[in-house]
């Protein structure tokens, strides 16, 4: 696939380690801070990703980050969260934090801050990055969607202009 992954399934379906799982959700943030509708967002999170526990080590926390994520994300948007999301198998078997591991000033921070779809995944972080821009009214359209609408609406007035002037060429010629 090319680009930045748009749902959580193409991010399970492209992370092959910790870190690659990182790099492709913090693409799929980049995506995510130019959406402004709340059903792409909700679409998003809709289909299940693929099971990343078996498939490298420390899966099991990104199958619990993208369930928390999905959660925490359904809150803010005003919709339940996905069925996957709740899913006994999509909680980190142990306390994971995003955090440096030696201060403990971050780590009980991260204890106290965290987001409850997080923590109860065994999950903590001091902060959760959450980039919506979503607004009231119609979603925000993209340059190629403008100049096509833009196109089928030229060719609409073109048909009804020249609708118009075979109806006057009809009158004068019986005038």
């Amino acid at each position: 696939m090319n680009g930045r992954p748009t749902t959580f399934r193409q991010i399970a379906e492209q992370s092959d380690s910790l870190d690659e799982f990182g790099h492709h959700f913090r693409d799929w943030l980049h995506e995510l801070r130019l959406w402004s509708s709340r059903a792409k967002v909700a679409g998003a999170l809709a289909e299940e990703p693929k099971r990343l526990s078996g498939k490298f080590t420390q899966g099991a926390v990104a199958d619990a980050w993208l369930a928390a994520y999905a959660e925490f994300i359904a809150r803010r948007i005003g919709r339940p969260a996905p069925g996957w999301s709740h899913q006994r198998t999509r909680v980190s078997p142990e306390p994971w934090f995003a955090t440096d591991d030696g201060n403990p000033v971050l780590r009980l921070s991260a204890l106290r801050d965290s987001p409850a779809p997080f923590k109860k995944r065994n999950l903590f972080t001091s902060g959760v990055d959450l980039p919506l821009n979503l607004r009231a009214g119609r979603p925000t359209k993209t340059a190629d969607e403008k100049r096509r609408v833009n196109a089928e609406r030229q060719a609409r007035f073109r048909v009804r202009r020249l609708a118009e002037l075979v109806r006057l060429r009809t009158l004068v010629g019986a005038a």
